[in-house]
Parts: structure tokens; sequence; C-alpha cells
């Protein structure tokens, strides 16, 4: 009978394995690749559990061990047994759809599901007693049940902490970031000392979470992280900003997480190049043979990225992307950087705007001299020296005339200023002296009228600079025989110049355009110029904190009002 009983285990235990089945951990990854750390795997444990179980059960089936326990229910004078083999097949069972419901069950419905089996076993037993007048023991499986739910609850609280402990020991072996501290205390459990130490690597977790958002967000460049499939996972605040800016109908509170990474990019280029680019990015990725780097062309272009010149607002974006590799603990992701390039486009257009200008203007005077030169060469009667000497002066003051421009706008814009306490009647006194030769050249007076007793904070230097070509230019612009008036006043905060010419005006559309660089208005197109003395002076007065205003009229005049802070010797004094 032993022998056709071990048979019969061995068919059983077959047919419940193919019931089951080999469940994959879900710890594995595509490539069937198991993370070293993972914890031991309990299909196996189950199946050594449940053959031990089987084994047991055969054993007490066979040897009537608790026989005794089974007199309890039917008395001392039991009848018949159904048979050994019965007796044996309902037992094994009994094993089988115990351990299978513990397997798949958690503990409390474990626990439930043992209680609720045991309960059978004994009505079962009961019927079979009453309809039948034979008996099956209900001893033996109501013990498998109770001792297979404790054994198989030990091994999983095994396998749970070794799993947390091994956890905790690399997580605690790797730099952590330092936090408040906090007493842990002193527990005699295993098993809640363990709980405290998962409970301290999950703040720990939580802590690096945070790190890694304040990280992103710290970036000053949009940045988006997206997942192999092209859905956003995390965006930082510029993103955010980005989104809320350019779509004020955008879904989801204007939040891009959740959504295609495709559909962001165009919601803040407004190009569909952004969404192309896009598309490469989570081709390439998807397209990354196991084990092999990208090739030196696909990692070069998404490294130089794309640039749309024309974005929404008129902006230049730089968009790259960073390919994070497949791996066991993922799919890949890409990252996604979206820079404003416009302030650096734009110091490269005016970087080229001043060369282009600077090959005209610095060669013009000193071609004009070459040539006059050669002139007086092949035809000595041709000027007098006289008018050689005025001419020859002229060219080269008008090319030193740009290279002090330059110098000067250089030193503004670079340097910090030399303060000082300044009286800006006498600067003002010194600007129309340099002025007289230009003014007698035109037959202009220039008035000046000054408030006495002010003072202000300024670099000497750059202020009588921008005061001398905030005048040089009114002389120059103002009708010939003309006056420019200049005045020096103050307010209840503020030094105020006004520097006022009777020329033509400036039209609206030049006053927008009057303080760049390199910038020559339509109506002075004959007026010799490089566009450097009114940049200059808008440098300096900014870097003062005072402000530059410009009021004009076509075919009356322009006045330029230039506000600095007042300072007050005597409170200075006080204080």
């Amino acid at each position: 009978m032993l022998p056709n009983a071990i048979l019969m285990e061995h068919h059983l235990i077959d047919m419940f394995g193919r019931l089951i089945g080999p469940r994959r951990p879900r710890s594995c990854d595509e490539g069937g690749q198991v993370p070293e750390h993972a914890p031991s795997n309990l299909a196996i444990e189950w199946v050594g559990l449940t053959l031990a179980l089987m084994l047991i059960c055969l054993i007490l089936t066979e040897t009537h061990a608790l026989q005794r326990v089974d007199e309890v229910f039917f008395g001392p004078a039991m009848p018949g047994r159904l048979g050994i083999a019965a007796e044996l097949l309902f037992n094994e069972l009994i094993v089988a759809a115990v351990c299978t419901l513990l397997y798949r069950l958690g503990p409390s419905a474990g626990l439930c599901a043992a209680m609720g089996m045991s309960s059978a076993i004994a009505a079962t037993a009961f019927a079979i007693f009453t309809w039948q007048g034979r008996i099956m023991p209900p001893t033996t499986g109501m013990s498998i049940c109770v001792l297979a739910y404790l054994l198989w609850s030990w091994r999983r609280l095994e396998a749970l902490l070794r799993f947390t402990a091994l956890l905790t020991n690399r997580m605690t072996a790797e730099p952590v970031l330092h936090a408040k501290p906090v007493r842990a205390g002193h527990c005699m459990d295993p098993v809640q000392r363990q709980l405290n130490r998962v409970a301290m690597l999950d703040t720990q977790v939580r802590r690096y979470r945070a790190l890694s958002d304040a990280w992103v967000d710290s970036l000053p460049e949009a940045t988006l992280i997206a997942s192999a499939t092209g859905i956003v996972l995390l965006a930082n605040a510029r993103v955010m900003s980005l989104c809320a800016d350019r779509d004020a109908h955008s879904r989801a509170g204007n939040s891009p997480v959740g959504r295609a990474v495709s559909d962001v990019l165009f919601q803040i280029t407004g190009s569909h190049r952004a969404n192309e680019f896009a598309a490469q990015a989570l081709a390439s990725l998807d397209h990354w043979p196991d084990g092999d780097a990208l090739s030196a062309r696909t990692k070069s272009q998404f490294d130089q990225g794309i640039e749309i010149a024309n974005a929404r607002d008129g902006l230049s974006l730089l968009i790259k992307c960073a390919l994070i590799r497949p791996s066991f603990y993922g799919e890949g992701a890409l990252v996604f950087h979206v820079a404003d390039v416009s302030s650096v486009r734009m110091a490269e257009r005016q970087r080229d705007m001043a060369l282009r200008f600077l090959s005209h203007d610095m060669r013009s005077p000193q071609a004009s001299i070459l040539a006059l030169v050669s002139q007086m060469q092949r035809d000595p009667s041709r000027y007098t020296p006289q008018r050689f000497a005025e001419l020859v002066s002229q060219y080269a003051t008008r090319a030193l005339s740009l290279s002090d421009d330059f110098l000067f706008l250089a030193k503004a814009e670079n340097l910090p200023p030399k303060l000082a306490e300044v009286d800006p009647a006498l600067v003002l006194g010194d600007a129309v002296d340099d002025l007289l030769p230009q003014a007698s050249a035109k037959f202009t007076t220039v008035n000046l009228t000054a408030e006495p007793g002010l003072s202000t904070i300024a670099d000497v230097q750059l202020l009588r600079r921008a005061f001398v070509n905030l005048i040089g230019n009114a002389i120059k612009f103002g009708r010939e025989a003309s006056t420019v008036d200049v005045e020096l006043s103050a307010t209840d905060r503020h030094v105020k110049i006004a520097v006022t010419d009777y020329g033509t005006g400036i039209s609206e559309r030049d006053q927008e355009k009057l303080f760049r660089e390199f910038t020559q208005l339509d109506g002075h197109a004959s007026m010799s110029g490089h566009g450097l003395g009114l940049a200059f002076v808008k440098t300096v007065v900014d870097s003062l904190g005072g402000k530059l205003q410009v009021r004009s009229k076509l075919g009356e005049g322009t006045t330029f009002l230039m506000f600095l802070s007042r300072h007050d010797h005597d409170a200075a004094l006080g204080n």
C-alpha cells in the first residue's frame, strides 16, 4: 500500500505544480535578470514545504498516529474506516489545497482559509459518518492545515526579514544625506528592530527623492524626464512656467506630467521640429541594443540638439536630449533640456554687427588718409598744405573718436565704476568746455544753467564722457547757428539733467531703437555716427541706478532727461 501512496503523491505534486506554474519574480526585467539584492524565491520554498507536508501527511495516515485524537470525535468504539487509500487521497488533496491557498493569499486571508478548511474537514467527516456510517478521520487534515499555516508564515517572515536586512545593510554602506539625528531606541523584538530599520530606509529614500526633485527644480533650463513610452514623468518649475505662459488653456492645470513629451515640447516651442526630435529620441531608445553603446553619430546628434530660431514669443530655444540606457530597473528614460539662447544669439548678432561697423568705420578714415597721401604724391598742387592738414586731422579725429567710444563703452559694461561724491555742475562745465570747438564749428551756443549745491555718487570720468556724448549729439543733430540748452536742477530724490536741441527731432519708431549699439537713425543717415554714444550714456546711467528718458517732436527738437540719485551731503555726515 505504501508504494502506491507514494506514487499517488508524486502525481498530485506534478498536477498542482502545473496548476500553479512558475511565478516570475516582480523584480525581474525583460531579459530575465534579477537584481543581486532580490529576495529568495518563495515559489521554490513553497514547493519544498508542500512536499514536506505531503510526506508528513503520508506518515500520519499510514501510522494512524492521531487515532486517539480521532476517538475524541467518534468515541472509543469507532465504526469502520473508509480505507487507507481514500484517507490518503483525501488528506493529500487537503495538503495541496491549503498550500495553494496560503501561497495565493496574504497572512490574514491565509489564516481565515486555514480555519475555514479545518472546519470544512470536520463537517465533511461528520457528514460521512452520519450518512454512510463510516468515518473519515479529520484530525490529520486539520493538523495539516494548522501546521501548513504556521510553517508558511514562518518561511514568509524569514524571507522578508532576510530581504529587508539585505536592503538596509546595502543602503547603510552607501553615502547618506545627513539629517537631524533621531533616537531610534532599542527594541528586543528582532522583527520590530527590522521594521525600525526599514522605516529609516524609507525616510532616507524620501530624502533622496526630495533632493532629486529640488535638484531638477533648481536647474536654470527647462528639464523634462520622459519614460520610454514618451510620457512625461518629471518636470521642473521652469517647464511649468513655460507651459503656463504659452497656453492659458492647457490641460490638467498646465501640468505637463502624464502628457506626451512631444505635446509638451510643441506647447513650449510652437514648432513641429520639436515633435520630430522627440520621436527620433524615442526611436533611438527603443532600438538601443542591449550591452552596446550609442553610436558616436547618434550621441553627437542628441548632444548638439536642435535650435528653434523663431519659437513662441520670438525666442530662440535650444533642445537637447540625453538617453538613459534600459537596464534591469526599467525600460530607460529620456532627459530633455530646453534652453533659452535668445540672449546668446542676440549677443552674437551684435558682435557680427560690431565687426561689420568696425570694418567699415575704422577702415574708412584710414583709407581716406591713404587716398589723400596718394593724391598728394601724384599731384602736389591738388591740395594746399593747410587743406591737406585739415582733411588728415578730420579723418584721424573721426577714427580716434570711434576708438574712444569703444573703449569707454567696454569700460562701462565690464568694469565696476569708481564711485565718489561728484558735483554735477562742475562736470557739466568741463563737458561744455570740451565741446567748444565742435560748437564753434556749427556756430552753436551752449547755454548751461546749473543749480548750485547739488551732488551725486558717480564715476567722474564715465559721467563726464556721458555728458560729452549727450551734449555732443545735441550739437551734431541741432540746427546750425542755433542753441543747445543744458539745465541742472533737483527733484525730491534725484538730480535732473536736461539737454535740449532745436533740430529736426526723432520719430517715435526711431526712439525705440535710440539706445541700441551700432544703430543709426533713418532721418540722420547723412550724419556720420556709429550708434555708440547714446548706448554708452544708457549704460552709465543704468550702472548708477538712474533713468534716461527722451522727449522729441519732429520739426521741433529733442530733449534728453537724465535722472541720477541725489546725494545729501549733510544727511550723510549726520549718519
